[in-house]
């Protein structure tokens, strides 16, 4: 089962990232890639283009960013495949743990046809 994690933060109220946390999530994205989990992963960094796209009414919108309204950003995404739910969520509490004051949505993935 694939599942897809989007990471959401305050990055006003964001932990200092210190040394020994930025070791700490190297060894668990390591060992992630290692049990063969962690298919693909990525994180926002500031100046980043940030744009939603939407369809409604048969016509297209955009709105482009960053979303200085908005009091969460999403810090970044983790793309995971396990055996079943209870893994995913073990992975993702294991990552909230080091990550802080952060909140993520986790999400199955269906395989794409064809």
């Amino acid at each position: 089962m694939k599942f897809l994690s989007i990471t959401t933060m305050d990055f006003s109220k964001l932990e200092p990232f210190t040394d020994e946390r930025m070791q700490r999530m190297q060894a668990l994205i390591a060992e992630m890639r290692a049990k063969g989990v962690l298919l693909d992963t990525g994180g926002r960094h500031p100046g980043m283009a940030e744009f939603t796209a939407v369809r409604k009414d048969g016509r297209n919108s955009l709105t482009d960013g960053p979303f200085t309204e908005s009091k969460e950003l999403i810090g970044g995404f983790a793309l995971m495949e396990v055996k079943d739910r209870d893994e995913a969520l073990d992975w993702t509490n294991r990552f909230l743990e080091i990550a802080g004051n952060a909140t993520a949505m986790v999400h199955e993935v269906s395989p794409t046809p064809g």
